[in-house]
Order: structure tokens, then C-alpha cells, then sequence
């Protein structure tokens, strides 16, 4: 709970809310950092040997990370708009700047789309040709839980084999290791996969990237724009316009956001679904945009910036929520478990074993491991340290947290995504490579961002209200 009463010292000194030069500094390490990753995951990608298949998996993660916190951004902008919010107007610049990303994650997105155009099923199983099919089908090994049944094929008796407890048909083949799934993408459509093809396809995922970043990057223009606007007029008009709209735009965010997480991450396995994926990777954005936000503050702040706009208060709420989203997503990654376990239906337990997440001794693997790490980390212990109010009033502890949980929402990210290479687990330098390639596109244009105009809105209607927050 929060009150706010209205005081100021008119004999404080004024405070720092420019950047400056030190933008432009942090742009070109940022810069730097991009050619420098991106050069060497490119490099080190056609050292593979493997059409770069295992650079578009390394890509695909990190990218799926930055975007997740952009998107989060914009989560945050139009809901603090949506429910008029007044505690958010001093920090709600940077998740603007955050936003200011998306047009460069939209081109970042090209490598990508051009992985489908060219249909070799190097990213996802399901980029080949229509007409590639045969009795040459996509082998996958399946290891359920019940020890006495074969490996199976996934073709239209699997679910009944499964059922039966027994494999009648032909055996799937030796299971294969780590480094022949990472050279040897899939070869032909099955007929599960062909049943999907009118949305997994390159001209629907084509139409539906374009149509996810062009409402995206409208939706953070306008509500930066307005914003920045704003601190020049002074006029209350840019912010009753943007109340307006939020309600609408919130709506089309979950639904471009939740097709987007199919399209880019659920369709990795085209026989694996869940209605709640969505819900999932949106947990994620949330959850890690609140640690972003409050890394960023709290950087700024050590360097001089925001010292009277942003207080201990405003780190207790930014906690707040940071502990709401990782108990969301807890909330959300055990539902999801609960429910496909618990159907048992061959597609959908064959992604869970594939990730380790199995008590059959047998099943496990690597990435056992980063399972059971994921629950402790990013679940338990940030649980159990953001329930505490004094861990929340605590910015340095707080930050360090927040450092934590970015680091475990890559971890996230990096188990949906590479187990659908590799049945083993294993991190490589073209994974850092590409994160610090991505990372250093997504802090160039950040920086770019925040240090063209105010960290702060310097207008808003609410912001005196905002400084003065308290919670009770």
C-alpha cells in the first residue's frame, strides 16, 4: 500500500536527468560489443560445418531474451497508462527507452525468417518443402516413462502405441547423440507436421513477424512520442490520449505476444503445443523487464542520475512486482508441467523428457539439471528473497537480485530452446557470442534512446504525486 504526500525542498539542489555525454560513451561500447559478438557467432557458426544450424539455435535464444524484455516494456507502459498510475512516472522513461528497441529487434529478426525461406529445417522442423515427404519421415527419439516400451516414430499409430503401452510398428533407430541432432536437421514432413502446414509455413510465419513487430513498434512510438512530447508543452492532452488507448493496445499486445511465442518458440517442435505457452514466455517478459528496470535505476543512480526523482520507495514497489511475476511464473511454469504430465499425451510428454524434466532415471539427461536449477533458482530462491520487505527497500541487495533472475530468464529461454537441437546439454562460446552480439545491438540503441531526452517525464500530470510516494 502506498500514500503520497505532496512536499519538496525548494533549496535541493537540482538533479541530474541527461545523460549527455556518458549516452553517447555507452553507445559506442555498446556498438562495439554488437560487431564484435555478432562477427564472431557468424564465425564461429561457419566453423560448424553444419549449414549454421547451430548458430541459428545460439541466435534464436538470445534474441528471444532481449525481445522478451522489450516486450515487457511496453507490458509495463501501457499498463501503468491503462491504470493511471502515479508511483511509475519517474522510472517509466527507461521502459520507454527499453520499448525504443524494438524496430532493431524487428531487423535483428531477418536472419531468422530467412532460416524458413530457405527450407532446410535447420531451425524449425517444420521449414521444408510440402512436397518432402516419403517414408523417410522425421525420427524422434522417444524415452517415456514406461521402461518396457520402444522407442516410436511419430506417425499416426504413435498414440496408439503409447496407449497400448507397447510399439508395434517398426523400432525408431538408436538414439541418437548430441552432436548427430546438432548436424543433421530433419529430412521430410510427417503427417502430424503436414496437418499444421496452414499455419506452419514461411509465408504465414513471414506475415505474422511483420505483423507482430508493426504493431509492436506503433504501439512504443506512440507512447514514447507522446510522452517526450509532453515535457515540452506541458499539455495534459498527450496523457489523456494515451489513457484512451491503453485498454485496446493491452489486448492487442497478449494476443500478438502469445502468437508470437508459437510461431517462435512453440513451433520449434511442430507436435508439441500448450495453450498456455503463451502465458509462459509472457511471464518471462514481465518478470524480467521489472529486473532490468531496476538494474538500469540503480546503475543511473550510482552514476549520479534520477537521485531525487527515484527513492527507496519506488525500489519497494519495483520489488513488489518483481515477487508478483516471479510467483506468476511459477504459477504458470508448474501449471504447464502439471497438466502435460498429467494428460500424458506422446507429443507433449516428449518435450518435457527431452528437457530432462522426468524422475525415470533412464530419461534424465543434461538438462536435468537446468530443470531442477530452474526451479530453485529462478523460483525458490527469488521467492523466498522478495518476500522479505526489507530485501525490497534495499536497492543494492534488490539489484543484485534483479541480476540474478536476468540471468536465470536466460537460462529460461536456453532450455525451451536448445534441447529442439541436442538431447545433451551443452554451452558453447557461440552462445555468448551471439548474446553479446544481440545484447550489444539492443544496449546501443537503449542508450541511444535514454540519453536523447530526459530520463524522467518532466510534465506529467502525476509526477509530483510520484515523488512523493510512501508506502504505508
Amino acid at each position: 500500500m502506498a500514500s503520497h504526500a505532496a512536499h519538496t525542498d525548494s533549496n535541493a539542489p537540482a538533479e541530474r536527468t541527461m545523460l549527455s555525454g556518458k549516452g553517447s560513451m555507452l553507445f559506442g561500447i555498446a556498438s562495439a560489443l554488437a560487431v564484435i559478438g555478432l562477427g564472431a557467432a557468424v564465425g564461429l557458426g561457419a566453423m560448424q560445418g553444419d549449414h549454421f544450424r547451430r548458430f541459428l539455435f545460439s541466435y534464436l535464444t538470445g534474441y528471444a531474451y532481449f525481445l522478451s524484455i522489450a516486450l515487457g516494456a511496453l507490458f509495463f507502459v501501457l499498463i501503468q497508462h491503462l491504470t493511471k498510475a502515479a508511483w511509475s512516472v519517474t522510472v517509466r522513461r527507461i521502459a520507454e527507452g527499453l520499448t525504443a528497441t524494438l524496430p532493431f529487434l524487428a531487423l535483428l529478426s531477418i536472419p531468422i525468417i530467412a532460416s524458413v525461406w530457405m527450407q532446410d529445417a535447420s531451425l524449425y522442423r517444420w521449414a521444408l518443402p510440402e512436397n518432402a515427404t516419403g517414408a523417410e519421415q522425421n525420427e524422434r527419439t522417444v524415452a517415456p516413462a514406461d521402461a518396457g516400451r520402444a522407442p516410436l516414430k511419430f506417425d499416426r499409430s504413435h498414440a496408439e502405441q503409447s496407449a497400448s503401452g507397447h510399439a508395434d510398428g517398426e523400432s525408431a533407430g538408436p538414439e541418437k547423440t548430441g552432436e548427430e541432432e546438432s548436424s543433421t536437421p530433419p529430412r521430410s514432413l510427417d503427417e502430424l507436421t503436414l496437418k499444421k502446414r496452414a499455419f506452419l509455413n514461411p509465408t504465414s510465419f513471414t506475415i505474422g513477424v511483420v505483423v507482430y513487430f508493426l504493431s509492436w513498434c506503433l504501439m512504443a512510438r506512440k507512447f514514447r512520442r507522446e510522452s517526450i512530447l509532453q515535457d515540452g508543452d506541458s499539455d495534459i492532452i498527450h496523457t489523456q490520449r494515451l489513457q484512451v488507448i491503453a485498454g485496446p493496445c493491452v489486448v492487442l499486445l497478449g494476443i500478438t505476444l502469445t502468437f508470437a511465442a508459437f510461431h517462435m518458440l512453440m513451433s520449434l517442435d511442430p507436435h508439441w503445443y500448450s495453450t498456455i505457452f503463451g502465458g509462459y514466455y509472457f511471464a518471462g517478459c514481465a518478470m524480467s523487464v521489472f529486473a532490468a528496470m531496476i538494474v538500469i535505476t540503480f546503475a543511473l543512480q550510482h552514476f549520479g542520475y534520477l537521485g531525487r526523482s527515484v527513492t527507496i520507495e519506488h525500489y519497494h514497489d519495483l520489488g513488489k512486482f518483481q515477487f508478483a511475476f516471479v510467483f506468476f511464473w511459477g504459477y504458470i511454469a508448474f501449471s504447464q508441467f502439471m497438466l502435460l504430465w498429467y494428460a500424458s499425451i506422446p507429443e507433449t510428454v516428449e518435450w518435457l523428457l527431452r528437457r530432462g524434466a522426468t524422475t525415470v532415471d533412464k530419461d534424465m539427461n543434461g538438462w536435468t539439471n537446468v530443470s531442477l536449477a530452474l526451479l530453485v533458482g529462478q523460483l525458490l530462491i527469488p521467492f523466498a528473497a522478495l518476500i522479505s520487505r526489507h530485501v525490497k527497500r534495499k536497492p543494492a541487495v534488490l539489484m543484485v537480485g534483479a541480476v540474478w533472475i536476468l540471468v536465470f530468464h536466460y537460462v529460461d529461454i536456453y532450455w525451451i530452446v536448445m534441447p529442439e537441437m541436442r538431447q545433451g546439454f551443452g554451452f558453447s562460446l557461440i552462445d555468448v557470442a551471439a548474446l553479446v552480439g544481440i545484447g550489444g545491438v539492443f544496449l546501443a540503441v537503449f542508450a541511444k534512446a535514454l540519453g536523447s531526452h530526459a530520463l524522467r517525464p518532466m510534465a506529467d500530470p502525476r509526477l509530483s504525486e510520484g515523488l512523493a510516494l510512501v508506502n504505508m
